[in-house]
């Protein structure tokens, strides 16, 4: 059975879920039902050698009653079970003490909004495990002609999203999502590149696999360079890992109100290089995006970031409807705009995560330049294909820490003349953004995190020349 005929569908599932509304448990109440079907092919030394395929559901029920509300979770989605979670988070508000600021679930717009269309793609949807060993052929194939081994995943997920609750939002979108990625291995360094689509004919299973061999071929004989600040030009998969801690870090109205945004109080205000600006736009094609929010509401575009100026942040109903309550005596809100009227932009995170309003769909305005072009400007520095295990030490002052990954090179008068042993850097990154100096071409692509299972936040980011990066230490490898 192909992943498209395992979906329940938008009839189906939002009957389900209406169903299970009735009965006088709560006040209010929401189920919000995610399914997610994954199919994983993974590949090593030139062979694939695991084949794995996972549907799994989830269901979040919130109860309010008065000033309180709670959360039930399951499983399953079967009509008795949805029901069961039902009674189970009303019983657990009826447990809470009642807040004076709660704010309780969103009811339909009043105003009209054009409603977002699923990116779904019935060819992502329909591959079997044989269509996936045919694109890892595709990497397999050139990498071991090369005489390197290949290591890689191909992936392709469908995913489908219901909200329902008693005060009338009624909200389904199914999207689809293909990602390859390919690491080729000489033995003494390693050449990395990935592709992260909706619609599984966008992927150049050739064109991935020459781009790593040719990063392979050049990872050899690392050189150890000694820590300190140098220009750089950062690949789109490396400057997501850096755009994920200002995102993570500040971009949410949670953030705004408990003053620990970079954002807070600075709105209107610089807050990066005058090169930086960052949208979330879930109408952007380009961000697999989901047009619907963990509240049902239709996701809006959002202007983050202008020319270096702070301008606004994600926002969920309660966010909203507080920052509206509070515009005119909540300092950390100076200057913020538009979204002054108590309507959520629609980002409400899922109930199963932190629950923090965030950007889900980042873009960051770029230019012409390919990644050879920006290496071609830069008299001296280096050229980082990606990062490896990224944290924050310090979000507050969205400080970075990690090491490079896959591809680190020395640039001498615009060429590439060394491979240099894996630096680790630790750095603020609004400084890093300050220094931008030329921007690249965009591409889709995931933070490290997120390419491993641990994260849905996709970004659409150029390559970047910058002025200076901060490397604190070197590795063995």
């Amino acid at each position: 059975m192909s992943t498209r005929e395992a979906l329940r569908g938008e009839a189906t599932t939002l009957r389900l879920l209406e169903d299970a509304l009735g009965g006088n448990l709560a006040d209010q109440v929401e189920l919000v039902l995610e399914t997610r079907h994954r199919a994983v092919t993974r590949f090593a030394r030139n062979e694939i050698h695991q084949h794995v395929t996972e549907s799994d559901s989830r269901l979040a029920a919130r109860a309010i009653i008065g000033q309180a509300g709670a959360r039930a979770f399951a499983n399953d989605p079967r009509p008795e079970a949805v029901r069961a979670t039902i009674a189970t988070a009303a019983a657990s508000a009826r447990l809470q003490p009642p807040n004076p600021d709660f704010v309780g679930l969103p009811a339909p717009r009043n105003h009209a909004t054009t409603p977002l269309p699923s990116l779904f793609f019935a060819t992502t949807a329909d591959q079997t495990a044989s269509d996936r060993a045919n694109l890892v052929r595709g990497l397999i194939e050139p990498v071991a002609m090369a005489g390197f081994a290949a290591y890689g995943t191909a992936i392709t997920e469908v995913v489908e999203l219901s909200v329902v609750n008693s005060l009338g939002i009624r909200a389904y979108a199914a999207t689809t999502s293909a990602y390859l990625r390919v690491l080729a291995d000489n033995g003494d360094g390693t050449g990395y590149a990935d592709a992260l689509v909706s619609d599984v004919r966008d992927l150049d299973p050739a064109a991935l696999a020459a781009e790593a061999i040719w990063k392979c071929r050049l990872n050899r004989d690392q050189i150890t360079l000694p820590p300190g600040d140098y220009a750089c030009v950062l690949e789109p998969d490396c400057v997501a890992d850096f755009v994920r801690f200002p995102v993570l870090a500040g971009l949410s109205a949670v953030q705004v109100e408990q003053g620990s945004s970079f954002m807070a109080g600075k709105f209107g205000q610089p807050v990066t290089g005058p090169l930086v600006t960052l949208r979330d736009d879930p109408s952007d094609p380009r961000c697999l995006p989901m047009p619907i929010d963990y509240e049902g509401m239709p996701a809006q575009p959002i202007d983050l970031i202008v020319g270096g100026i702070a301008r606004d942040v994600a926002t969920d109903h309660a966010t909203a409807t507080r920052r509206a309550r509070h515009m005119g005596t909540a300092q950390s809100w100076a200057g913020a705009g538009p979204a002054n009227d108590g309507s959520s932009n629609g980002h409400a995170a899922s109930p199963w995560e932190d629950d923090l309003p965030l950007p889900a769909h980042v873009i960051m305005a770029g230019g012409t330049a390919t990644p050879d072009e920006l290496t071609a400007h830069l008299e001296r520095g280096l050229r980082i294909t990606r990062l490896h295990y990224t944290h924050s030490p310090d979000p507050k002052r969205v400080v970075a820490t990690g090491t490079t990954r896959d591809g680190t090179f020395l640039v001498e008068h615009g060429q590439i003349v060394a491979a240099v042993k894996n630096l680790r850097f630790t750095m603020p990154v609004l400084d890093m953004l300050a220094s931008i100096e030329e921007l690249g071409q965009t591409k889709t692509c995931r933070d490290w995190w997120a390419a491993n299972g641990m994260g849905t936040t996709t970004y659409v980011l150029p390559a970047l020349r910058v002025g200076h990066c901060t490397f604190t230490g070197v590795t063995t490898f």
